[in-house]
């Protein structure tokens, strides 16, 4: 565990997201949830005796992901999420399915994780929440591109802020849900004087920097700029998926986990091009997943 400034915490060691935690004196703040139950038993029972007896308890899920969602529930306490992230977890009803198998993910890795129940939220906000359980107010604010219903977790007073899978330094993002123009304008937020002197913490592989988030927004463009061409001359769904090799490499990763990480961009290109290009019509004439 890694305190950034007093009271505010992240963890990168539990299987699945780099999560966060934030003590206040009226109450402690999650910020998604390890993968496993027993490691969210072992996080929350590690804080709560750095808390001194705190009794009010919140977990904010960054967005709907497997990943930062499937353990929520081992926190046991309210879960604060965007509504579209809550419309999200819908979408396979309620009980984890293996239709999402082969995504590059990390929930695949840990076979225990099949068949848990999906979390359902007690509390949804759609711009903005402000939290008082100190003086100093905690912001959780909705960020689109990675995902419809991504948000961050921000501590003004302390300039420290959880972004999620906004910008990703352990591995190439996930494209599934995404929409790369949406995404590109919210890294243009991050880039912004409000946030030059903030610690930012990823939700995939801890402290970024400005330079990381410059890089990302490159590498989006290209890939933007070459789906866009081929989806102009009606490219298969296999003919996208061929490009994600020519990309990977503009992403950090370990060499051992190359195939994982090009399945993982592979998925996320083919179910990006689907979806951003060639969306299912439902019976009311919206656009459906």
């Amino acid at each position: 565990m890694h305190e950034i400034k007093p009271g505010i915490y992240y963890e990168d060691s539990y299987p699945g997201p780099t999560i966060g935690a934030i003590l206040l004196p009226r109450g402690m703040i999650f910020i998604d949830a390890p993968l496993r139950p027993e490691d969210g038993h072992r996080w929350k029972t590690t804080l709560l005796n750095r808390s001194q007896g705190t009794i009010h308890k919140l977990a904010v899920c960054l967005d709907d992901h497997p990943d930062r969602t499937i353990g929520a529930k081992s926190l046991d306490c309210p879960i604060l999420i965007h509504k579209d992230a809550a419309t999200g977890l819908q979408e396979p009803n309620t009980v984890f399915r293996p239709q999402f198998t082969e995504s590059g993910s990390q929930w695949e890795k840990y076979p225990e994780t099949s068949g848990m129940q999906w979390m359902v939220p007690d509390i949804t906000f759609t711009e903005k929440i402000q939290l008082h359980w100190s003086d100093e107010e905690v912001l959780v604010e909705h960020h689109p591109g990675p995902r419809p219903g991504a948000s961050w977790v921000i501590i003004p007073s302390h300039k420290v802020m959880f972004i999620g899978d906004a910008v990703v330094d352990n591995g190439p993002p996930f494209l599934s849900k995404a929409h790369l123009p949406t995404w590109i304008d919210t890294l243009d937020v991050l880039l912004r004087a409000r946030f030059r002197d903030y610690e930012m913490i990823s939700g995939r592989g801890g402290p970024i920097t400005q330079d990381h988030i410059r890089e990302l927004k490159k590498a989006f463009r290209k890939i933007h700029r070459r789906i866009d061409k081929l989806a102009s001359r009606r490219a298969s769904a296999e003919d996208i998926k061929n490009q994600a090799e020519k990309f990977l490499d503009d992403f950090n990763f370990l060499k051992r986990d190359r195939e994982f990480f090009l399945q993982r961009l592979q998925h996320g290109f083919t179910q990006y091009y689907l979806r951003n290009y060639f969306p299912r019509i439902d019976e009311n004439g919206k656009k459906t997943s």
